[in-house]
C-alpha cells in the first residue's frame, strides 16, 4: 500500500498523548470508586456500632425495670441486680468488647451466661438517690463509635 502525502495518520506522540488522557479518566474514576466504596463501608460499620448498641441498652434496661435490689461495683462498670422469683443474683459487665449477662457468683446450679452484643468499648452505669439507675454505652465498630444513655427507675425498688 502507498500512502500519498496528503493522507493523515495517528503519530506516535498523538497516540501517546490519547493513552495518557484515558489513564488519567480512568484514574480519577478508579479514586471516586474506591471512595464510594470505603464511605458505604464506614456507613455499614455505624449501622453495625448503632445495632449494637441498641440491642445492648433495650436488654438491660428491661431487665433492670424490674430489680428489687441493686449494686455497683468499684469502677461503676457492673450493676449485680435481683429479680423478685429468682434466686440469684444477676449482673451485666463487659468482658473484652462483649457485653454479658449472667447470674453472680459463678458456679451455681442455675447459673446463667448470655453474649449480649459485641463490639462494646465502654458500659459505665450510676445510681442517683432516688433509684434512678443511668447506663451509658460505647459501642464501635472500626474507627465509627456511637454512644448511647437512657436511664430506668426499677419498679420494685421499695
Amino acid at each position: 500500500m502507498i500512502i500519498e502525502r496528503g493522507e493523515k495518520g495517528l503519530s506516535l506522540i498523538e497516540l501517546l498523548v490519547t493513552l495518557a488522557i484515558i489513564s488519567f479518566i480512568i484514574a480519577a474514576i478508579y479514586t471516586f470508586y474506591l471512595a464510594g466504596l470505603k464511605g458505604w463501608q464506614r456507613s455499614l460499620d455505624q449501622i453495625e456500632s448503632q445495632q449494637s448498641a441498641r440491642i445492648a441498652m433495650d436488654k438491660m434496661i428491661r431487665e433492670l425495670r424490674y430489680a428489687y435490689e441493686i449494686s455497683l461495683d468499684e469502677q461503676n462498670q457492673e450493676i449485680r441486680f435481683k429479680i423478685k422469683g429468682d434466686s440469684r443474683t444477676l449482673r451485666f459487665r463487659r468482658e473484652g468488647q462483649e457485653l454479658i449477662f449472667d447470674s453472680y457468683p459463678t458456679g451455681h446450679f442455675n447459673y446463667m451466661h448470655t453474649k449480649v452484643a459485641l463490639g462494646i468499648k465502654d458500659l459505665h452505669f450510676t445510681i442517683e438517690g432516688d433509684n434512678l439507675v443511668t447506663v451509658t454505652i460505647t459501642a464501635a465498630n472500626g474507627t465509627n463509635a456511637i454512644t448511647l444513655t437512657s436511664s430506668v427507675r426499677p419498679r420494685n425498688i421499695p
